[in-house]
This record gives structure tokens, sequence and C-alpha cells, in this order.
């Protein structure tokens, strides 16, 4: 449950700590993002799939929650006339046990949104019954609790767990090409780095996707400037008896975290939580120092993030007319691939 300003100001160092991360702030590659994917949701745009890619902490979570909440106020007026239908779902993807997904966990949580039971289907294979049979029939009694809801938007979170699985890509592409066959359906899915080869699933999933990068604040001055008024203005709202003036911090909190405010965010939470605890009238500096990544965090983060950059381009649509390979080279491509699998018997989309 979320508090109040008063409340955390008032409160423990927890409470303080809780109120700064429920805090949401428009930034501008926020603001860039969510018009990039009202662009592709527009109808007759030809994309019914949409899926925001990015490092973890630059902010994709609190994009779903806004955009849910944008989403949600366009059916006010059905909404009241019918409380039965659901035009706007949000989930979010569990990671896959054992490294394969798990399906029918993934269908239960989703009927639980649609407020509808699952289908009587023994859970066990047996007796004749396949664990496929009774993946379809959960997926089946999804299809139609979004056909009962009216469910027009889907958006579900933490895609990644679905490339990174073991899975066969047909499965979820199976899924997402059911959800997309259906006239007037919005899929939105938001992920990490990888979450970008969906793409890959099928030839049929590939020319209906669109893919949306969610960057961070690059090494210039104006993503530098923007991550400043960011970071000033969430300190503005810092629930502390004193005013904090972050200013001498921006650069160190740029550099420490590559730019990605929702990561810097954690640090300035860890901070508000240690001067509460100290119960201090003024701000330190070693709250801040105190609170930043160690050195081997900041490297792994780094590496991630920058090769997910290097892997996201090619699929990124460009401003520029694209030099595609030849079919000579694509059917090289298929050849090697083929004989990788099988070497490794792998099934899964893997980076």
């Amino acid at each position: 449950m979320s508090i109040t300003y008063e409340q955390a100001l008032h409160g423990s160092p927890s409470d303080k700590g809780e109120y700064v991360k429920s805090l949401r702030f428009m930034h501008r590659n926020l603001e860039r993002v969510l018009r990039e994917v009202e662009r592709h949701m527009i109808p007759g745009a030809g994309l019914s799939l949409t899926v925001v890619v990015g490092p973890a902490g630059v902010g994709k979570t609190t994009f779903a929650a806004l955009q849910t909440e944008a989403l949600l106020k366009l059916y006010e007026v059905e909404i009241r006339e019918n409380p039965g239908v659901i035009p706007v779902v949000l989930n979010s993807i569990d990671a896959a046990d054992g490294k394969e997904m798990n399906w029918q966990l993934f269908y239960q949580h989703l009927l639980d949104d649609l407020h509808t039971l699952a289908p009587e289907i023994p859970t066990q294979p047996g007796n004749g019954r396949r664990l496929g049979d009774i993946v379809k029939g959960y997926r089946f009694a999804f299809e139609e609790a979004l056909r009962n809801r009216k469910t027009r938007n889907l958006l579900l979170d933490e895609a990644v767990h679905l490339t990174d699985s073991k899975s066969n890509p047909l499965q979820y592409g199976n899924l997402l090409k059911s959800i997309c066959n259906r006239g007037g359906t919005n899929l939105l899915l938001l992920g990490a780095y990888g979450s970008e080869m969906l793409v890959r699933a099928s030839g049929q999933i590939a020319r209906r996707i669109g893919v949306v990068h969610f960057p961070r604040y690059y090494d210039n001055q104006d993503d530098f400037d923007a991550f400043t008024q960011f970071i000033k203005g969430l300190a503005e709202h810092f629930p502390l008896p004193f005013e904090v003036d972050l200013g001498k911090y921006v650069e160190k909190l740029f550099d420490a975290h590559l730019g990605i405010p929702g990561y810097a965010v954690k640090t300035l939470v860890r901070a508000v939580i240690a001067c509460a605890y100290d119960g201090c009238n003024s701000w330190k500096d070693e709250y801040v120092w105190n609170s930043l990544p160690s050195e081997a965090e900041y490297e792994t983060i780094a590496a991630e993030t920058l090769e997910g950059e290097q892997n996201i381009k090619p699929y990124l649509t460009s401003p520029h007319p694209v030099a595609y390979p030849s079919q000579a080279e694509i059917l090289a491509r298929l050849a090697a691939a083929r004989a990788r699998r099988s070497g490794d018997g792998s099934g899964g989309l893997r980076r």
C-alpha cells in the first residue's frame, strides 16, 4: 500500500525508502518511448505486437505503470457501464524453472488477472494426457477469457524470460500469434536486452512485431543535462525535514550508474534510508558514497549494458537505407545454426 509524503516524512527509515522508490517522474527518454509506443499502437499501423527493450533500471516498469494508467483512462466510461470488462491487463512473466517455461503457471497467473477460474484440467500428464494437451487447454481458456473480458491491451513485463528459456520458440510464438490474430488487441512486452530476440520466434511474428529501444542517457551534454534534471527533481521530494541538494553528486551518479536513471534511484533510496537511520538533520556526503555500486557490480552492469546495446542494433529500424545480407549469406547462417543445434541440442533462442 502506498503512503503519502507526510506519512513518509514522519515514518520509519523504511517508510522513507519505500516512498522514494514509489515515486514516478517523467523524463526525456521516458517521454520519447511513450510517444514511440503510441505510434506503434495506432490502429492501422500494421503492428499488434510491440517490445520495449532496455537495460535494467532504465525505467521499463515505470513505463508499464504509466502506460497502463493511460490506457485505463481511455476505457473509463466502458468500465463504469460494464464493470465486468477488463480492457487492460498488466502481468509479469516468471523466470523459467530449470530454464523451461512453466506454461501452466503462466496462463494461471493471466487467468487470475482476468478474474477467470482455471479450466478443470488434470494438472499432471498420464492416462493418455500429454503435457502439451494440458497447456493447450489452459491457453484456450485464456483466449476465451480475453474475449469475455473484452481485453484489448495486454502488457507483459520481464519478456526476456521467454527468450532466456530453453522452451521451443514455437511455443511462445504460437501464444503471441494467437493474441495478435485477435482483431483490435495490442500486445506490449517489456524486457531487458535479449527480449528483442522474440522477432526470431517465427516469420509471422517478425512481420508483426515492432522493437522500441529504451536507452540510457549517454555521455554527451544533452543527455547529462536531462539526467541532472531528473536527479534534482527527485531530490525535491525526499521525505526528509530539510532540503537536499544533489548537484555536487550528479556527475558521480551519472558515471557510476551509466546514465541509467532507475539504477541511480536505487542508490539514492539507500542514501535516504541511511540518513533516516542516523536521525540526522543535515545531509552528509557519506550517505551517497556508501550507497554507490561496488566496482564488481559496476563492471557487471556495464558489460551487460554495453553488450546489449550492440546486440539490439540489427532489430531496430533505421532512418537510413539498410544493407541487408544476401540470400547466400542467410543460407550460410542457417547451415551454421543447424550445425550448432545438432552439436548442443539447444532448442531455445540462445544469445
